[in-house]
């Protein structure tokens, strides 16, 4: 089911908790943990999930650490991703899901889900657009997670684009599903 939440001002505090309990798990990964989404972008409504990312040397490398991150509450799941793996913590009483994805990327700074985190604080107009097509789209498919991400990831690649056009970095072609 999308829900979408009215902005809550403790959402980077709630990244920044979780980031340091999992520096217990992670070691160093953990200090490289990065808040997107949009319950990073101040004043955006979202789903009640804190994304987060880290770089890794490789898969096998995320795989080593199925077991450690089961004891820090989160499962793997396989969402499709190729680059990436990708673990979910359920929400536990009042606070949100918590996502974790580990990336192989060796260019770490220019990771596109930062670069649109960073575009639409930068641009609150199109935050705002962003935030009412997320409205919309909840309301079109609000039982249908899949239509409901593939429909706005039109607007996500246009405005990731953008945010590289501005860095004069190279158009993203190779989208990882």
């Amino acid at each position: 089911m999308v829900r979408i939440m009215p902005p809550d001002a403790s959402w980077p505090e709630m990244f920044w908790h979780e980031r340091e309990r999992l520096k217990t798990f992670l070691g160093n990964v953990a200090d490289e943990l990065e808040h997107y989404g949009s319950t990073a972008v101040p004043g955006l409504s979202a789903k009640p999930i804190i994304d987060m990312m880290a770089p890794i040397p490789s898969l096998e490398d995320a795989d080593a650490l199925v077991s450690i991150l089961a004891g820090a509450g989160y499962r793997k799941l396989d969402a499709g991703f190729f680059k990436r793996r990708f673990f979910r913590r359920e929400p536990r009483g009042q606070q949100p899901a918590f996502h974790l994805h580990l990336a192989v990327c060796p260019r770490w700074p220019i990771k596109n889900e930062l670069l649109v985190r960073d575009w639409l604080i930068q641009h609150p107009d199109i935050a705002r657009t962003y935030e009412a097509l997320k409205m919309d789209l909840a309301m079109a498919y609000g039982d249908d997670m899949p239509r409901y991400t593939a429909a706005k990831t039109p607007f996500l690649r246009h405005i990731t684009n953008q945010a590289r056009e501005s860095r004069g970095l190279p158009m993203e072609h190779d989208w990882e599903e």
